[in-house]
């Protein structure tokens, strides 16, 4: 396996405690690769529901099956993609139990890189009978470890592995990351919502805001600029299914009160960087691009980490670019000098906003080490920390 894999997934497989073992994450980031890894193929059935029309339920029954009858007591199964099957969860539920009742040893991993779908099966008939392994977008150490790849070129082509077999034809990786990743996810993963009730709004919200990353622009401004009938609560909810979609992240503003979180205008960060616009990626590492960066990383190492949340802070004329809170008290807050004007606050100020916490300074100089961190605890060590902001 080429990618720095999540420490507990060995320990998860090697000794599952008759779990089902999920792997959950974006396109492309090596969940199969990872799953077919672990299993020698003479042990494991392989089944992939990513087809253009979504298979019916017998499809897992018959792979399930199929996975009884391996000769070898390590026998696999491995449903990729299964949340697109409907009642998907109800099936597996009754075949697992159906295999504990009969003391039936068959390890079954579940892939899928659409999270809202695959929750909401998670939650409804299997819980109690998994556990999750998180597949996060490349970091930026994985890449220049594996492919050489600088910061410049990592903020343009992002934490895709198989982008960087097409590094030197810029129209083929355009054309990859159009066509491979992103209108699959778009046109299969989120579409096949029944609540996405206008498509061609959604996809105009996610072009759209491809174009403003690290921005602070409100539903309203983006609604005037959107062709076709909608409302505010409509993008909000085409938002939250682009974010559990790995594509598109809103922040919210930080507040010890949440009705403000919860108003508050949104920061729009690009989860991968290669998915910034090329429109706007075409200056190079400065301004909104390389505050995306920062903030796509912090999301990147936060995945998973469900006590974490990434935020801003922001009170004309001050702003704060990005705060790490876990349980809603802010641990670190940085600020990128990206080159923008802006007019960060005195510590005295943020004490007053009960920030309370240090404040970083990340600059084009130290990039390459902020990023080179795959853990929030590896940023959050002092001896990662740059000087505070005096």
């Amino acid at each position: 396996m080429d990618r720095i894999l999540p420490k507990s997934l060995r320990k998860h497989w090697d000794d599952p405690k008759g779990l089902i073992q999920v792997f959950t994450g974006p396109r492309q980031v090596g969940k199969t690769t990872a799953a077919l890894g672990l299993m020698e193929p003479a042990h494991r059935i392989y089944a992939d529901a990513d087809l253009p029309t979504p298979p019916t339920p017998d499809f897992i029954t018959q792979h399930w099956r199929k996975a009884r009858e391996l000769p070898t007591a390590h026998r696999t199964l491995i449903l990729d993609e299964v949340q697109k099957i409907p009642r998907w969860s109800e099936v597996v539920k009754q075949l697992w139990d159906e295999d504990q009742r009969g003391k039936t040893i068959l390890r079954v991993c579940i892939l899928g890189s659409s999270a809202l779908l695959l929750d909401k099966g998670l939650a409804e008939s299997l819980t109690g009978r998994f556990e999750v392994s998180y597949f996060p977008h490349w970091t930026y150490a994985e890449c220049r470890d594996c492919f050489g790849a600088a910061v410049e070129e990592y903020a343009d082509i992002g934490g895709y592995p198989k982008a960087y077999d097409l590094r030197g034809d810029h129209a083929r990786l355009e054309s990859y990351l159009r066509d491979g990743i992103l209108e699959p996810t778009l046109g299969r993963d989120i579409l096949a919502l029944r609540s996405v009730d206008k498509p061609a709004l959604l996809r105009q919200l996610f072009w759209y805001v491809s174009r403003l990353p690290a921005q602070i622009v409100s539903y309203e401004k983006i609604l005037g600029h959107l062709q076709g009938r909608g409302n505010s609560a409509t993008l909000v909810h085409y938002a939250e299914l682009l974010a559990t979609a790995f594509l598109l992240v809103p922040l919210s503003k930080f507040s010890r009160r949440p009705h403000r979180t919860k108003r508050s205008i949104p920061k729009w960060i690009v989860a991968n960087p290669g998915l910034v616009d090329k429109s706007v990626k075409h200056a190079g590492l400065q301004g909104f691009v390389f505050e995306n960066l920062i903030g796509s990383h912090l999301l990147n190492i936060l995945f998973g980490r469900k006590d974490y949340r990434l935020q801003f802070w922001r009170e004309e004329p001050f702003e704060i670019d990005f705060i790490v809170t876990r349980d809603n008290e802010p641990v670190a807050a940085f600020e990128v000098k990206s080159g923008r004007a802006k007019k960060p606050p005195a510590l005295r100020r943020l004490e007053r906003t009960e920030i309370g916490c240090p404040v970083r300074i990340i600059s084009k100089e130290g990039a390459a080490e902020f990023l080179g961190a795959t853990s929030i605890e590896d940023i959050l060590g002092p001896k990662n920390h740059p000087p505070p902001i005096p």
